[in-house]
């Protein structure tokens, strides 16, 4: 099982007996040239550096401007703003997001693998990369047009738990649940809400959906069927020939609507808050600019740095609690991830990559 360690908690070398023990016998070995802090391993007498394993590596930029710049990115600046204001080159902004992205998806997975939603709010928001598709005339492809970039949110901490992308809705809701499955809901999808969109029930059924057993008469049953236990509330607006809003309806789709009025409200003001953030938030997701990502891979690299912003260090004003009358302060800031008890306290970016994910515990042999 994966776990997370900082540098100078455990030996990296695969040679040595106490290969990545958490418990092994390492020391402090003083520091290089640099300055950064050197470790041995008294098993094998391997030294090593604080930055092994992590995207400080063998970097001749300082680890502080690194992160400062990822720290802009995450803040939703381009990265040739990044570029001209900190005079590095695009390409190597650009590798850095990469290889940030990489980490803070190994780490979410780490952190993440066993969190149960209690309910959760799903939507889509769409954004362009590289063009702007039909609606400028071009093609719509698989790298280039419009994309739905999907987001599970949890009710109760606001935390973002599932990220999906894909040419449809329907596609990203799929990659959002293929993510949950993976993680803590290998049994069945969440308790969800949505907007009125179909697709996401098409999703639901793709990923989580069952084949249902031949009872050895008739033709053996080929398609996926909900299973029992399924909570799906749509939450449809209604709106006049002017598209004016009117107000909404709610439709059962897996569940009984007493059951999900109890669980879910009547409303999915959490999930279309946090898109809205994110569109004031990042430029590529601006409607109506020129600002979106040029690449796939970046819009990507890009939601995954901003989601771990948001879900484990940027505090949310509506997650705050009262400090006690003594501390002399009035609120206790939380973020998402506080909220969800997946950590104590806000972390900061520098924090996120300095630590490294063990893949697999090794015996001591």
């Amino acid at each position: 099982m994966a776990k997370l360690a900082k540098v100078g908690s455990f030996c990296p070398n695969p040679a040595c007996s106490d290969y990545e023990q958490l418990d092994g016998r390492i020391i402090r070995y003083g520091r290089t040239r640099a300055g950064v802090q050197r470790f041995k391993c008294l098993s094998c007498g391997r030294t090593f550096t604080a930055t092994r394993g992590t995207i400080f590596y063998r970097r001749r930029t300082e680890d502080a401007e690194i992160v400062e710049c990822l720290a802009l990115l995450a803040e939703g600046s381009r990265i040739s703003s990044v570029s001209r204001v900190k005079g590095h080159k695009e390409d190597t902004v650009a590798a850095w997001l990469t290889e940030a992205a990489e980490h803070v998806e190994a780490v979410e997975n780490v952190l993440l693998s066993e969190f149960r939603i209690s309910r959760g709010q799903l939507d889509g928001l769409w954004s362009y990369v590289k063009n702007k598709g039909e609606k400028k005339g071009h093609a719509e492809t698989e790298a280039s047009g419009q994309f739905f970039r999907s987001t599970m949110m949890d009710m109760d901490s606001r935390l973002r738990a599932g990220r999906g992308f894909g040419k449809s809705e329907t596609e990203a809701s799929a990659a959002v649940f293929r993510q949950l499955k993976e993680r803590g809901h290998s049994d069945g999808p969440p308790p969800t809400v949505s907007d009125g969109w179909g697709g996401i029930r098409e999703a639901m059924l793709e990923i989580f959906g069952k084949v249902p057993e031949y009872s050895g008469k008739g033709r053996p049953p080929s398609k996926k069927r909900p299973q029992p236990g399924w909570k799906y509330l749509q939450i449809i607006k209604q709106r006049d020939e002017k598209g004016n809003f009117l107000g909404t309806r709610r439709k059962a789709v897996h569940g009984s609507m007493r059951e999900l009025d109890k669980i879910f409200g009547k409303s999915t003001a959490y999930i279309e808050r946090s898109h809205l953030t994110m569109r004031t938030f990042s430029s590529r997701l601006t409607r109506k600019g020129i600002a979106f990502s040029k690449s796939i891979d970046m819009h990507k690299a890009a939601a995954a740095l901003e989601d771990m912003y948001y879900n484990f260090i940027k505090p949310l004003k509506t997650l705050r609690l009262n400090a006690d009358e003594n501390s002399g302060l009035k609120w206790l800031p939380r973020t998402p991830a506080m909220a969800a008890g997946l950590t104590d306290h806000i972390w900061t970016l520098k924090e996120v990559f300095s630590m490294v994910v063990i893949e697999k515990q090794h015996s001591t042999g």
